[in-house]
């Protein structure tokens, strides 16, 4: 992620609040990865402990890896599109394709109308 980021030139300072929070998702969704292992291998070596399995299962609730990666997966998409990280945001990006489209075009005339008068 901090390579992709590194990567997105146009940044400005003033991104900084989303790239960290990029950082912070992706964080997040490596943590719960390497969580789902960790409990697989506690699991193993508690096989004959009940008690001991009862209280990984309450942490497995606590570690569920579909779920964060399903919450924080489009929330992650979703700021990469705001910061311009997505085909689609790099492409409405192009200088030849002004970005806010037709609805910026008419406020433009109005304003430049306004002016004439």
């Amino acid at each position: 992620m901090r390579a992709a980021l590194d990567g997105m030139t146009w940044l400005d300072p003033s991104d900084q609040a989303m790239r960290a929070l990029a950082l912070r998702q992706a964080e997040e969704i490596e943590k719960a990865v390497d969580r789902a292992a960790e409990l697989d291998e506690l699991r193993r070596e508690l096989a004959g402990d009940m008690a001991a399995l009862k209280r990984l299962q309450k942490l497995e609730a606590m570690c569920e890896i579909t779920k964060t990666v399903g919450w924080l997966g489009p929330q992650l998409q979703g700021v990469l599109r705001d910061l311009g990280g997505t085909p689609a945001a790099r492409k409405a990006m192009q200088g030849d394709k002004p970005i806010g489209g037709r609805l910026a075009q008419l406020r433009a005339n109005a304003a430049a109308r306004e002016d004439d008068a």
